[in-house]
């Protein structure tokens, strides 16, 4: 979790969009719940970017299913935070936060990488030729994907979460060609990712 001065948090209020910046591994802290109340308190809608998701990878090696809880929990607990101070009716209206609405990312600050769920989903739906604003709502939350090409709202044995079968699982594997320097594998993930490689 990075601690903001005063100044900063003026500085991030005169933008008039608060950009919570928030571990992927520690999760929420005291300092976000008091920039949130802050931010609520000045009409500023807030935007979630999960930091750090090097560290899961790499350090905790947590699985899939595992970062994805990680984050979902965080998201939770952030929209705890913002319906503490929030009133959905007030003129601002509902500002938690969403995955598939676009109001979080996720990312590595160290290494200069980000993605939303808007950027894969707009990948995939020139794929399966389903429009993106669809996908979106797919690509997080209760949604299973069959093999056998049929969606689902409950997990069994033959379906995976759509998150981490169409968002972590290609991280993973981007993660693995970089890790043990398969150059061309890398390359082919980052063209299909429509990803960049550092000069």
């Amino acid at each position: 979790m990075v601690n903001f001065t005063v100044t900063e948090i003026r500085d991030l209020m005169d933008h008039k969009r608060n950009i919570r910046n928030i571990c992927a591994c520690a999760g929420v802290c005291v300092q976000t719940e008091t920039v949130l109340r802050q931010a609520i308190a000045e009409r500023i809608k807030p935007v979630l970017f999960m930091n750090k998701m090097d560290r899961p990878l790499l350090e905790l090696q947590l699985e899939q299913e595992e970062l994805y809880q990680t984050f979902q929990r965080i998201v939770e607990n952030v929209n705890v935070i913002i319906a503490t101070y929030n009133d959905d009716a007030g003129p601002m209206g509902e500002m938690r936060v969403d995955p598939s609405k676009g109001s979080v990312g996720f990312g590595s600050g160290l290494h200069g990488w980000a993605f939303s769920i808007k950027q894969f989903a707009d990948i995939y739906s020139t794929l399966f030729k389903v429009p993106s604003a669809k996908l979106m709502g797919k690509l997080w939350g209760e949604n299973f994907f069959k093999k056998t090409k049929k969606w689902s709202k409950v997990k069994d044995n033959d379906n995976e979460r759509a998150f981490n079968m169409y968002v972590l699982d290609p991280i993973f594997k981007l993660f693995d060609a970089i890790m043990n320097f398969k150059k061309e594998e890398t390359a082919k993930l980052l063209d299909t990712l429509k990803g960049k490689a550092p000069n």
